[in-house]
């Protein structure tokens, strides 16, 4: 599923066979396209999906865009060997911004002296879902907190050991003021939280995980010494290492 050239148009294309030509008609593919709705498709979040489903008959890839299916290529529309070789088999999730290439030099485009390197995508999740027969493991469950925004740190989700206590910062609210080696504290829909021991000799330290992930010793080492009631929190500026402005007085 692709975006060019700043368009208000998604792409969803199955490639398959040999190239060029062969049963998929290389290096179109087959395809089909729909516009974003309510907002651009770089101006707001929009969800796209591919379904590859077994169940049916025929066996199908449907593709939607915020849950409207749009394009389906059905197992039928290619001989037996090449739908088998085009989708049983392991599979990657690849997200990518490209520059240049035959795509976007379709629409008249391409690189000129106005392409800016360096943009980033932002995506808000990846989710992959199996249905009967199958595990695909762990989806997560979305969780309610804008991770570009401020997160109250004692709002977590799940704990174990965890304390809170009153905090100096000017923001108000809670510091979580102890956690052992083992103890945990549980944000869903947060990638990534800023953590201070309060009388590390390291200062700032950044702990990552997955959305949904469960984390443990928040970020320092163990053996470190834990916060204290004494500790001292405040707001970190927009732009410091690690990620947008957020709270951070309660870890």
């Amino acid at each position: 599923m692709e975006n060019t050239q700043g368009n208000n148009t998604v792409f969803a294309t199955m490639h398959c066979g040999t190239s060029p030509g062969g049963p998929c008609n290389e290096t179109s593919g087959i395809g089909s396209s729909t516009t974003c709705q309510g907002t651009t498709c770089q101006a707001g979040f929009h969800t796209y999906r591919m379904e590859w489903d077994r169940s049916t008959s025929v066996e199908e890839v449907r593709f939607y865009l915020d849950g409207n299916n749009f394009h389906t290529v059905r197992a039928n529309q290619v001989d037996a060997t090449t739908w088998t070789n085009a989708t049983n088999h392991g599979y990657f999730i690849i997200l990518n911004v490209a520059m240049g290439g035959g795509f976007p030099d379709a629409f008249g485009g391409g690189p000129d002296s106005g392409t800016q390197p360096g943009h980033s995508m932002l995506v808000d999740y990846v989710q992959v879902l199996t249905s009967g027969g199958g595990n695909g493991g762990d989806p997560g469950t979305p969780g309610s907190r804008d991770a570009y925004g401020t997160i109250q740190a004692e709002s977590y989700d799940g704990q174990s050991g965890a304390m809170t206590e009153s905090t100096s910062d000017s923001g108000g609210g809670q510091n979580v003021g102890a956690l052992a080696n083992g103890d945990w504290l549980q944000f869903k829909g947060s990638p990534s939280v800023r953590t201070r021991p309060g009388s590390s000799p390291h200062g700032w330290r950044a702990a990552r995980a997955p959305v949904s992930a469960v984390w443990s010793r928040c970020g320092w080492t163990a053996g470190a010494t834990r916060p204290s009631a004494a500790s001292r929190w405040a707001t970190r500026a927009a732009g410091s290492p690690g990620g947008r402005s957020r709270r951070t007085s309660a870890m």
